[in-house]
Protein backbone atom coordinates (compact mmCIF):
# COMPACT_ATOMS: atom_id res chain seq x y z
CA UNK A 1 0.00 0.00 0.00
CA UNK A 2 1.36 3.47 -0.84
CA UNK A 3 0.70 6.37 0.98
CA UNK A 4 1.37 9.76 -1.10
CA UNK A 5 0.78 13.02 0.34
CA UNK A 6 1.48 15.33 -2.71
CA UNK A 7 -1.01 16.54 -6.09
CA UNK A 8 -0.97 14.68 -8.66
CA UNK A 9 0.80 16.68 -11.81
CA UNK A 10 -2.30 17.41 -13.15
CA UNK A 11 -3.18 18.65 -9.62
CA UNK A 12 -0.21 20.74 -8.93
CA UNK A 13 -0.75 22.16 -12.64
CA UNK A 14 -4.13 23.64 -11.56
CA UNK A 15 -2.61 24.80 -8.59
CA UNK A 16 -0.09 27.08 -9.88
CA UNK A 17 -2.54 28.52 -12.41
CA UNK A 18 -5.29 29.54 -9.50
CA UNK A 19 -2.60 30.44 -7.50
CA UNK A 20 -1.65 32.75 -10.23
CA UNK A 21 -4.70 33.93 -11.17
CA UNK A 22 -5.81 34.68 -7.80
CA UNK A 23 -2.76 36.53 -7.13
CA UNK A 24 -2.85 39.04 -10.20
CA UNK A 25 -6.73 39.18 -10.09
CA UNK A 26 -8.18 38.95 -6.50
CA UNK A 27 -5.66 39.70 -3.98
CA UNK A 28 -5.01 43.71 -5.17
CA UNK A 29 -8.56 44.41 -5.13
CA UNK A 30 -10.05 42.57 -2.59
CA UNK A 31 -9.86 45.26 0.25
CA UNK A 32 -11.69 47.61 -2.24
CA UNK A 33 -14.43 45.35 -2.58
CA UNK A 34 -14.53 44.09 0.62
CA UNK A 35 -14.73 47.93 1.62
CA UNK A 36 -16.97 48.97 -0.92
CA UNK A 37 -19.75 46.03 0.00
CA UNK A 38 -20.08 45.51 -3.47
CA UNK A 39 -20.10 42.10 -5.82
CA UNK A 40 -17.21 42.23 -7.64
CA UNK A 41 -19.21 40.75 -11.33
CA UNK A 42 -16.82 41.74 -13.59
CA UNK A 43 -14.54 39.48 -11.58
CA UNK A 44 -16.53 36.84 -10.92
CA UNK A 45 -17.56 36.01 -14.49
CA UNK A 46 -13.48 36.54 -15.04
CA UNK A 47 -13.29 33.32 -12.97
CA UNK A 48 -15.65 31.78 -15.36
CA UNK A 49 -13.72 32.55 -18.12
CA UNK A 50 -10.71 30.77 -16.91
CA UNK A 51 -12.97 27.61 -15.73
CA UNK A 52 -12.49 28.37 -11.94
CA UNK A 53 -16.40 27.97 -11.71
CA UNK A 54 -18.36 24.56 -11.46
CA UNK A 55 -15.79 22.47 -11.29
CA UNK A 56 -17.65 19.76 -10.42
CA UNK A 57 -20.70 20.03 -12.42
CA UNK A 58 -21.41 17.96 -15.37
CA UNK A 59 -19.17 18.28 -18.57
CA UNK A 60 -22.59 18.42 -20.45
CA UNK A 61 -23.03 21.94 -18.36
CA UNK A 62 -19.73 23.20 -18.84
CA UNK A 63 -18.12 21.34 -15.87
CA UNK A 64 -15.18 19.28 -15.36
CA UNK A 65 -16.49 16.90 -13.44
CA UNK A 66 -13.31 17.49 -10.63
CA UNK A 67 -12.65 15.75 -7.97
CA UNK A 68 -12.95 17.07 -4.38
CA UNK A 69 -9.34 17.08 -3.76
CA UNK A 70 -9.47 19.73 -6.60
CA UNK A 71 -12.23 21.51 -5.61
CA UNK A 72 -10.12 21.91 -2.46
CA UNK A 73 -7.33 23.14 -3.94
CA UNK A 74 -9.13 25.83 -5.36
CA UNK A 75 -11.30 27.20 -2.67
CA UNK A 76 -7.51 26.98 -0.75
CA UNK A 77 -5.80 29.17 -3.23
CA UNK A 78 -8.66 31.28 -3.58
CA UNK A 79 -9.05 31.86 0.01
CA UNK A 80 -4.84 32.68 0.14
CA UNK A 81 -5.76 35.57 -2.12
CA UNK A 82 -8.76 36.49 0.47
CA UNK A 83 -11.64 35.18 -1.95
CA UNK A 84 -15.30 33.94 0.01
CA UNK A 85 -15.86 30.62 0.13
CA UNK A 86 -17.64 29.39 -3.62
CA UNK A 87 -21.15 28.31 -2.26
CA UNK A 88 -22.48 28.53 -5.23
CA UNK A 89 -21.04 26.01 -6.44
CA UNK A 90 -21.61 23.61 -4.04
CA UNK A 91 -25.42 24.44 -4.46
CA UNK A 92 -24.86 24.12 -8.31
CA UNK A 93 -24.34 20.14 -7.14
CA UNK A 94 -27.33 20.01 -5.72
CA UNK A 95 -29.19 21.17 -8.96
CA UNK A 96 -26.72 18.48 -11.24
CA UNK A 97 -27.97 15.64 -9.03
CA UNK A 98 -31.54 15.81 -8.29
CA UNK A 99 -32.85 18.73 -10.16
CA UNK A 100 -35.07 18.87 -13.04
CA UNK A 101 -33.42 19.17 -16.56
CA UNK A 102 -35.34 22.07 -17.52
CA UNK A 103 -33.64 23.85 -14.74
CA UNK A 104 -29.92 22.23 -15.14
CA UNK A 105 -30.26 23.84 -18.72
CA UNK A 106 -31.20 27.37 -17.64
CA UNK A 107 -28.59 27.29 -14.86
CA UNK A 108 -26.01 25.39 -14.59
CA UNK A 109 -24.00 26.67 -17.58
CA UNK A 110 -24.90 30.54 -16.79
CA UNK A 111 -23.60 29.45 -13.03
CA UNK A 112 -20.41 28.08 -14.68
CA UNK A 113 -19.32 31.20 -16.80
CA UNK A 114 -20.05 33.52 -13.76
CA UNK A 115 -23.27 35.12 -14.69
CA UNK A 116 -25.73 33.62 -12.15
CA UNK A 117 -25.42 32.77 -8.77
CA UNK A 118 -27.49 30.05 -6.73
CA UNK A 119 -27.84 29.97 -2.97
CA UNK A 120 -29.28 28.20 -0.16
CA UNK A 121 -31.87 29.41 2.09
CA UNK A 122 -32.66 26.85 5.19
CA UNK A 123 -31.99 29.21 8.54
CA UNK A 124 -34.72 30.44 10.31
CA UNK A 125 -35.43 33.60 12.78
CA UNK A 126 -35.94 30.51 15.33
CA UNK A 127 -34.55 27.53 13.55
CA UNK A 128 -30.69 27.41 12.96
CA UNK A 129 -28.45 24.33 14.04
CA UNK A 130 -32.09 22.86 14.26
CA UNK A 131 -32.21 22.67 10.43
CA UNK A 132 -35.36 20.34 11.30
CA UNK A 133 -37.47 22.77 12.98
CA UNK A 134 -37.92 24.91 10.13
CA UNK A 135 -41.87 26.27 10.05
CA UNK A 136 -41.46 27.30 6.16
CA UNK A 137 -44.78 25.44 4.65
CA UNK A 138 -45.32 24.77 0.92
CA UNK A 139 -48.95 23.83 0.01
CA UNK A 140 -49.32 22.31 -3.27
CA UNK A 141 -52.30 23.75 -5.17
CA UNK A 142 -52.78 22.64 -8.86
CA UNK A 143 -49.98 23.15 -10.67
CA UNK A 144 -47.94 24.57 -7.97
CA UNK A 145 -46.71 24.87 -4.71
CA UNK A 146 -47.68 28.26 -2.38
CA UNK A 147 -44.62 28.86 0.10
CA UNK A 148 -45.40 30.80 3.51
CA UNK A 149 -42.19 31.70 5.79
CA UNK A 150 -38.98 33.50 6.49
CA UNK A 151 -35.44 32.69 5.72
CA UNK A 152 -33.09 34.58 7.89
CA UNK A 153 -29.54 35.02 8.29
CA UNK A 154 -29.04 34.47 4.49
CA UNK A 155 -26.03 34.47 2.02
CA UNK A 156 -26.32 36.40 -1.10
CA UNK A 157 -29.60 38.12 -0.75
CA UNK A 158 -28.41 40.36 -3.47
CA UNK A 159 -26.42 38.30 -5.71
CA UNK A 160 -28.46 35.21 -5.63
CA UNK A 161 -30.80 34.94 -8.43
CA UNK A 162 -32.22 31.93 -6.66
CA UNK A 163 -32.32 30.20 -4.21
CA UNK A 164 -32.72 26.21 -3.04
CA UNK A 165 -35.34 26.93 -0.33
CA UNK A 166 -36.45 24.25 2.07
CA UNK A 167 -39.89 24.50 3.51
CA UNK A 168 -42.10 21.61 4.88
CA UNK A 169 -45.25 19.95 3.28
CA UNK A 170 -45.97 17.45 5.39
CA UNK A 171 -44.88 19.21 9.01
CA UNK A 172 -46.36 15.77 11.17
CA UNK A 173 -43.42 14.29 9.83
CA UNK A 174 -40.60 16.64 10.98
CA UNK A 175 -37.51 16.09 9.38
CA UNK A 176 -38.97 13.33 7.12
CA UNK A 177 -41.59 16.38 5.84
CA UNK A 178 -38.84 18.66 4.48
CA UNK A 179 -38.73 19.28 1.13
CA UNK A 180 -36.40 21.48 -1.38
CA UNK A 181 -37.70 23.86 -3.82
CA UNK A 182 -35.73 25.92 -6.32
CA UNK A 183 -37.35 29.13 -6.04
CA UNK A 184 -36.17 32.22 -8.19
CA UNK A 185 -35.67 35.78 -6.64
CA UNK A 186 -38.18 37.80 -8.89
CA UNK A 187 -41.20 35.66 -8.31
CA UNK A 188 -43.93 38.12 -6.82
CA UNK A 189 -44.52 37.91 -3.23
CA UNK A 190 -40.48 37.80 -1.77
CA UNK A 191 -39.36 40.68 0.42
CA UNK A 192 -35.75 40.97 1.01
CA UNK A 193 -33.92 42.47 4.00
CA UNK A 194 -30.10 43.36 4.62
CA UNK A 195 -28.14 42.56 7.90
CA UNK A 196 -24.55 44.56 8.43
CA UNK A 197 -22.30 41.59 8.99
CA UNK A 198 -18.79 41.55 10.83
CA UNK A 199 -17.41 39.58 7.59
CA UNK A 200 -18.53 38.14 4.59
CA UNK A 201 -19.33 41.27 2.89
CA UNK A 202 -18.46 40.35 -0.59
CA UNK A 203 -22.37 38.67 -0.60
CA UNK A 204 -24.96 40.50 0.57
CA UNK A 205 -26.37 39.18 4.49
CA UNK A 206 -30.03 39.27 4.97
CA UNK A 207 -33.17 38.11 4.77
CA UNK A 208 -36.04 36.21 2.85
CA UNK A 209 -39.62 36.57 3.52
CA UNK A 210 -41.91 34.46 2.02
CA UNK A 211 -45.77 35.39 1.46
CA UNK A 212 -47.84 33.15 -0.52
CA UNK A 213 -44.99 32.79 -3.24
CA UNK A 214 -46.62 30.30 -6.35
CA UNK A 215 -43.70 28.22 -7.14
CA UNK A 216 -44.27 25.61 -9.84
CA UNK A 217 -44.57 21.92 -9.01
CA UNK A 218 -41.96 21.68 -11.58
CA UNK A 219 -38.88 23.65 -9.12
CA UNK A 220 -39.35 20.87 -6.75
CA UNK A 221 -36.29 19.57 -6.26
CA UNK A 222 -36.02 15.93 -6.57
CA UNK A 223 -38.64 13.98 -4.45
CA UNK A 224 -40.84 15.75 -1.89
CA UNK A 225 -40.16 15.25 1.89
CA UNK A 226 -36.71 14.26 1.07
CA UNK A 227 -34.92 18.03 0.79
CA UNK A 228 -33.47 17.45 4.49
CA UNK A 229 -31.57 14.43 3.01
CA UNK A 230 -30.46 16.36 0.42
CA UNK A 231 -29.24 19.32 2.43
CA UNK A 232 -27.09 17.20 5.04
CA UNK A 233 -25.34 14.83 1.87
CA UNK A 234 -24.63 18.69 0.57
CA UNK A 235 -23.49 20.02 4.29
CA UNK A 236 -20.55 17.07 4.54
CA UNK A 237 -18.84 18.62 1.07
CA UNK A 238 -19.31 21.78 2.35
CA UNK A 239 -17.93 21.72 5.68
CA UNK A 240 -14.61 20.45 4.07
CA UNK A 241 -14.17 22.96 1.67
CA UNK A 242 -15.27 25.85 4.39
CA UNK A 243 -11.99 24.32 6.32
CA UNK A 244 -9.72 24.14 3.64
CA UNK A 245 -10.86 27.94 3.03
CA UNK A 246 -10.03 28.80 6.13
CA UNK A 247 -6.39 27.08 5.91
CA UNK A 248 -6.19 29.26 2.46
CA UNK A 249 -7.45 32.32 4.37
CA UNK A 250 -4.58 31.70 7.24
CA UNK A 251 -1.73 30.21 5.01
CA UNK A 252 -1.93 33.80 2.86
CA UNK A 253 -1.46 35.60 6.35
CA UNK A 254 0.93 33.83 8.12
CA UNK A 255 3.06 33.61 4.61
CA UNK A 256 2.86 37.80 5.19
CA UNK A 257 3.81 37.73 8.72
CA UNK A 258 6.96 35.82 8.12
CA UNK A 259 7.95 38.56 5.77
CA UNK A 260 6.62 41.13 7.85
CA UNK A 261 8.82 39.86 10.92
CA UNK A 262 11.99 39.82 8.96
CA UNK A 263 11.68 43.23 8.09
CA UNK A 264 10.37 44.93 10.75
CA UNK A 265 13.07 46.16 13.48
CA UNK A 266 12.68 47.12 17.28
CA UNK A 267 15.98 47.67 19.52
CA UNK A 268 17.75 47.84 16.47
CA UNK A 269 17.31 44.20 15.42
CA UNK A 270 14.65 42.88 13.37
CA UNK A 271 11.55 41.39 15.88
CA UNK A 272 12.08 37.93 14.11
CA UNK A 273 14.71 37.50 16.38
CA UNK A 274 12.71 37.56 19.32
CA UNK A 275 11.67 34.29 20.62
CA UNK A 276 7.73 35.22 21.32
CA UNK A 277 7.56 36.02 17.80
CA UNK A 278 9.31 33.27 16.57
CA UNK A 279 6.84 30.80 19.24
CA UNK A 280 3.78 32.09 17.70
CA UNK A 281 5.46 31.92 14.21
CA UNK A 282 6.51 28.08 14.54
CA UNK A 283 3.70 27.08 16.46
CA UNK A 284 1.09 28.89 14.03
CA UNK A 285 2.78 27.36 10.99
CA UNK A 286 2.91 23.79 12.78
CA UNK A 287 -0.77 24.17 13.53
CA UNK A 288 -2.03 25.24 10.03
CA UNK A 289 -0.01 22.55 8.51
CA UNK A 290 -1.99 20.04 10.88
CA UNK A 291 -5.60 21.39 10.02
CA UNK A 292 -3.98 21.24 5.93
CA UNK A 293 -3.22 17.29 6.53
CA UNK A 294 -7.06 16.98 7.94
CA UNK A 295 -8.56 18.90 5.22
CA UNK A 296 -6.78 16.81 2.60
CA UNK A 297 -7.64 13.75 4.40
CA UNK A 298 -10.95 14.36 4.80
CA UNK A 299 -11.35 15.33 0.70
CA UNK A 300 -9.02 12.40 -0.03
CA UNK A 301 -11.79 9.80 1.48
CA UNK A 302 -14.57 11.78 -0.35
CA UNK A 303 -12.89 10.90 -3.66
CA UNK A 304 -13.10 7.26 -2.49
CA UNK A 305 -16.38 7.65 -1.83
CA UNK A 306 -16.40 7.31 1.85
CA UNK A 307 -18.21 8.50 4.30
CA UNK A 308 -17.16 11.76 5.55
CA UNK A 309 -19.86 13.26 7.84
CA UNK A 310 -17.42 12.43 10.98
CA UNK A 311 -14.47 13.55 9.00
CA UNK A 312 -15.99 17.07 8.12
CA UNK A 313 -17.35 18.04 10.98
CA UNK A 314 -14.24 17.23 12.94
CA UNK A 315 -12.38 19.35 10.96
CA UNK A 316 -15.30 22.35 10.71
CA UNK A 317 -14.85 22.77 14.38
CA UNK A 318 -11.45 22.69 14.91
CA UNK A 319 -9.60 24.45 11.27
CA UNK A 320 -11.39 27.64 11.76
CA UNK A 321 -10.94 27.93 15.29
CA UNK A 322 -7.75 27.01 14.60
CA UNK A 323 -6.75 29.33 11.72
CA UNK A 324 -8.66 32.08 13.83
CA UNK A 325 -6.10 31.40 16.66
CA UNK A 326 -3.29 32.06 13.91
CA UNK A 327 -4.40 34.71 12.39
CA UNK A 328 -4.33 36.52 15.75
CA UNK A 329 -1.02 35.91 16.58
CA UNK A 330 0.02 37.09 13.59
CA UNK A 331 -1.74 40.25 14.18
CA UNK A 332 -0.12 40.34 17.83
CA UNK A 333 3.27 40.53 15.65
CA UNK A 334 2.66 43.57 13.97
CA UNK A 335 1.85 45.37 16.97
CA UNK A 336 -0.03 48.60 16.63
CA UNK A 337 -0.66 48.69 12.62
CA UNK A 338 -2.33 44.76 12.92
CA UNK A 339 -5.12 46.77 14.70
CA UNK A 340 -5.77 48.64 11.52
CA UNK A 341 -7.45 48.34 8.10
CA UNK A 342 -4.23 49.00 6.98
CA UNK A 343 -3.59 45.36 7.89
CA UNK A 344 -5.12 42.72 6.25
CA UNK A 345 -5.00 40.36 9.35
CA UNK A 346 -8.31 41.78 10.57
CA UNK A 347 -9.90 41.01 7.46
CA UNK A 348 -9.05 37.63 7.62
CA UNK A 349 -10.24 37.74 11.42
CA UNK A 350 -13.46 38.75 10.44
CA UNK A 351 -13.54 36.60 7.83
CA UNK A 352 -12.31 33.44 10.03
CA UNK A 353 -15.09 34.10 12.66
CA UNK A 354 -17.59 33.63 10.04
CA UNK A 355 -16.60 30.20 9.55
CA UNK A 356 -16.89 29.50 13.08
CA UNK A 357 -20.94 29.51 12.68
CA UNK A 358 -22.05 28.87 8.96
CA UNK A 359 -23.26 25.39 7.90
CA UNK A 360 -23.05 24.25 11.55
CA UNK A 361 -21.80 25.92 14.52
CA UNK A 362 -18.39 24.75 16.57
CA UNK A 363 -20.69 23.13 18.79
CA UNK A 364 -23.17 21.37 16.63
CA UNK A 365 -20.32 19.77 14.62
CA UNK A 366 -18.76 18.92 18.26
CA UNK A 367 -22.22 17.25 18.70
CA UNK A 368 -21.75 15.43 15.13
CA UNK A 369 -18.59 13.93 16.16
CA UNK A 370 -19.42 12.76 19.58
CA UNK A 371 -22.59 10.95 17.27
CA UNK A 372 -20.12 9.22 15.43
CA UNK A 373 -17.61 8.42 18.38
CA UNK A 374 -20.70 7.47 20.86
CA UNK A 375 -23.52 6.49 18.74
CA UNK A 376 -26.74 8.12 18.37
CA UNK A 377 -28.50 7.26 22.12
CA UNK A 378 -25.64 9.64 23.50
CA UNK A 379 -26.97 12.72 21.14
CA UNK A 380 -28.14 15.66 24.34
CA UNK A 381 -31.24 16.60 22.48
CA UNK A 382 -33.22 12.77 22.66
Amino acid sequence: MTLDFGFSSEQELFRRTVHEFARKEIAPKIREYEQKGEFPWELYRKMGQNGLLGLRLPKEYGGQEADAITMGILVEEMGRAGWQIPLSDIMGEILAIHGPEHLKREWLPAMVKGERILGIANTEPSAGSDAAAITTRAVRKGENYVLNGEKQYITGINECGAYCILAKTDPEKGAKGVSMFFVEMNRPGIEKYKFDALGWKLFTFGGIVLKDVAVPATNLIGEENRGFIYVMETFDLMRALIAVWCVGMTGGGLEENIEYVKQRTAFGRPIGKFESVQSRIVEGYTRLEAARLLCYRTLWLKDKGQRITKDSAMIKWYVPQTCFNIVNDCLQNRGAIGFTTECLDEYRLRELRGAMIGDGTTDINKMVVARELLGREFLPYR
